[in-house]
């Protein structure tokens, strides 16, 4: 239990840490975060429950949501590179070619998996199975994910063998690791819903960009946390650029 609250607590210091070292690179989801509350407010989301219901499907807000998803992905690079080197910034921002072209694989992926989410299996049994799937699956091959970025290619098969002993641990500790972040997200969404006047709404959708943008940060720390758990991964210098 101790070890869990550890990783629990380091993971929320260092996401902070790295938005106060690179703010720029925070940046992005937020700014994608808030272009999507921008269309919401445009389509009527918040204007009480038969406006969120009646958007909540709304094809520009998929599609925002799905380039929100693709900033999200993409500043998993620079954090990934960022607390593997302790903080290196230099490291953290380089572009070696093999990283980026293995993290282009891992980023493919994720893009796939969300388009699948988003626009293909949005409900019934099919909806529950792939939720199930990825709750599962993503952090068996976190390895391959968080490796990819370092320029290091750990196939998702060696992931899964490394990682089956703590299966557990990476499916609770990544649940709960962003169930404090998640409460506020969808507390400010709902408050948005109901409050009266656009000028309040907005302060809490402003609020929730940066509530989203850092919960974005965590979830990237936690798969690096929950990645590095069993044994080290090896095979880049930590503050180098590695080409």
């Amino acid at each position: 239990m101790r070890n869990f609250l550890t990783a629990f607590r380091d993971v929320q210091r260092s996401s902070l840490a790295f938005v106060a070292a690179l703010p720029l690179v925070f940046a992005i989801p937020l700014v994608a975060e808030f272009v999507q509350h921008v269309i919401e407010m445009q389509i009527g989301m918040y204007d009480g429950v038969e406006g969120a219901k009646a958007a909540e499907n709304d094809p520009a807000r998929m599609w925002f949501g799905f380039a929100k998803v693709a900033a999200l992905n993409v500043v998993g690079y620079f954090v990934t590179r960022w607390l593997h080197s302790g903080g290196d910034r230099a490291f953290a921002v380089a572009l070696p070619r093999k990283a980026v072209t293995l993290f282009g694989l891992v980023l493919a992926l994720s893009l796939f998996l969300a388009w699948l989410s988003l626009f293909v299996w949005t409900d019934g049994y099919m909806a529950i199975g792939f939720f199930v799937f990825s709750l599962i699956f993503m952090p068996l091959v976190v390895r391959f994910v968080v490796a990819a970025p370092l320029g290091i290619l750990v196939t998702p098969v060696e992931s899964i063998k490394v990682m089956a002993g703590d299966a557990v641990f990476a499916i609770v500790f990544s649940i709960a690791v962003i169930l404090p972040l998640m409460a506020i997200h969808y507390a400010l969404g709902i408050g948005a819903i109901f409050i009266d006047g656009d000028g309040l709404k907005w302060a809490l959708l402003i609020v929730d960009s940066f509530v989203t943008a850092l919960l974005g940060i965590v979830m990237v720390a936690a798969q690096y946390a929950i990645a590095t758990r069993p044994a080290p991964i090896e095979g880049a210098a930590a503050g180098t650029s590695a080409s």
